[in-house]
């Protein structure tokens, strides 16, 4: 989306900020390039240095520019956006039904990142909570029922950063039947909840998914590896068997400059025998 540069009588900051928004905008300042420095800056405008660091940590809030103390500011380059679309949900149901071997080779983390897990250092951790009044009401079951809590984190190897970070859960009423559902030491599991679910007589009918944004903390952008003024995506999912009962939720948390949503319809075809418009009539 283009930044719209705040518009009126604007204080001398907001001023520089279009400026230099505009100049970014255009192409004049590429990414990686140096931004004038703050002296340049002040005479250019005739203000105060403070002046000048407001302009900078407005751009920088927006996410077009990067700096840290002791080196010069320079326009931002956007990270690479990973694709996070729901095509994978029918295979990965097709997929619970093959051999282990060929599920182990194409999981849930391979679908939803692109990268093979070897690429990755995946982290499991399984805990037993009492269901809060917001999750009971999302499952329709008592407040306090025993739930199945899973945070799942993968991260890249050589930064440290984070690539991805959920948490889902699972009234262990549904899953009790099978004991290695409650053990995280089985992940990663080949074939993903999808196959975990089907091993209690648990076939998936539907997903909802919401999304909303967060500002994320201080310690979320360290994690990351995130510039500041970047929000998060929190894609909430009910996952719904063919009873129409909400079996597994789960939150998942995504940085909005590396991520693009991609959703589907697909539209059922008119019959062949449809009206067909007459221009001649119009629209009676």
């Amino acid at each position: 989306m283009r930044a719209e540069p705040a518009t009126g009588v604007l204080p001398v900051h907001h001023q520089i900020a279009n400026d230099l928004r505009e100049r970014i905008q255009s192409g004049e300042l590429r990414p990686g390039d140096r931004l004038p420095t703050i002296g340049a800056l002040q005479q250019a405008w005739s203000c105060a240095d403070g002046v000048v660091r407001e302009a900078l940590g407005v751009l920088r809030a927006e996410g077009l520019i990067t700096s840290s103390r002791g080196k010069p500011s320079t326009v931002r380059t956007p990270p690479t956006r990973a694709k996070l679309w729901t095509g994978f949900a029918q295979e990965q149901k097709d997929l619970a039904l093959r051999p282990r071997a060929e599920r182990a080779k194409r999981g849930a983390i391979e679908m939803i990142s692109g990268v093979p897990i070897e690429e990755v250092i995946p982290t499991t951790r399984y805990e037993i909570i009492p269901a809060s009044a917001e999750l009971a009401k999302e499952f329709s079951i008592p407040e306090g029922s025993d739930l199945c809590q899973r945070t799942y984190e993968m991260t890249e190897p050589k930064s440290g950063h984070r690539l991805s970070f959920s948490i889902s859960y699972i009234p262990v009423e549904l899953i009790h039947g099978n004991p290695d559902l409650l053990d995280e030491t089985k992940e990663p599991w080949p074939g993903g909840h999808t196959h975990q679910l089907y091993t209690v007589g648990i076939e998936l009918g539907k997903f909802v998914r919401s999304v909303i944004a967060e500002q994320p903390t201080a310690g979320d952008r360290q994690r990351w590896g995130m510039e500041e003024g970047i929000p998060m995506l929190r894609t909430r999912t009910q996952s719904i068997d063919i009873n129409d009962r909400v079996v597994e939720v789960s939150d998942a948390w995504y940085p909005a400059d590396r991520t693009e949503l991609v959703f589907t319809e697909t539209l059922t075809r008119w019959p062949e025998d449809h009206p067909r418009f007459d221009l001649e009539k119009g629209d009676l």
